[in-house]
């Protein structure tokens, strides 16, 4: 149990120092009558087809960037990248092609440099440790990335709640839920 309570103070530590007016700018952005694209590699990956789900949820349009039937990302289109390090060859490719394209580019990362890169137009830096145990990362007892992942989870979950609007209720998001398990 002792590590449970470690890992749940790392994300409270981590969460807490999260900018208000980055995380609203996500909020915000959610909020949006757009089409939704998604990428991240590995785990980060893994949480951002997590939180695409949720977001299909709540009525928006959502596709996964690699999966067969993701369609062609146009102007006005929203593609939101989760990188630890936001320096991930693949991931730099995608959003930079997205760019070109006239897409809008919000980063969720570890990286406050990576959020000032040209074709990023908005983005939200989490505090947490990555793989790479950079000095400026914060201790942790987990391995790899997965502070990062966590809290990008916890967040990113957060903002799609805090962007619902009142009819956008448990029983309408459940209508929703795959239905052919």
């Amino acid at each position: 149990m002792e590590t449970i309570h470690t890992i749940l103070n790392e994300m409270q530590a981590v969460c807490r120092k999260v900018d208000k007016d980055e995380y609203e700018s996500f909020v915000q952005l959610l909020k949006q009558n757009q089409r939704f694209f998604f990428t991240g590699e590995g785990r980060s990956g893994l949480v951002a087809k997590a939180i695409a789900m949720r977001l299909m949820h709540s009525g928006k349009t959502v596709f996964v960037v690699g999966e067969t039937t993701t369609p062609a990302i146009e102007k006005g289109d929203i593609l939101i990248v989760l990188s630890g390090s936001a320096k991930t060859v693949q991931t730099l490719n995608i959003y930079e092609n997205a760019s070109k394209q006239g897409a809008k580019i919000f980063l969720i990362t570890t990286n406050q440099e990576a959020l000032q890169n040209s074709f990023c137009h908005n983005g939200l830096y989490i505090p947490a440790a990555t793989k790479y145990r950079l000095p400026s990362e914060p201790a942790t007892i987990q391995p790899l990335g997965n502070q990062f992942d966590q809290a990008a989870h916890l967040l990113l979950d957060a903002a799609i709640i805090d962007s619902l609007s009142n009819e956008n209720t448990h029983e309408t998001l459940k209508k929703k839920h795959a239905n052919l398990e």
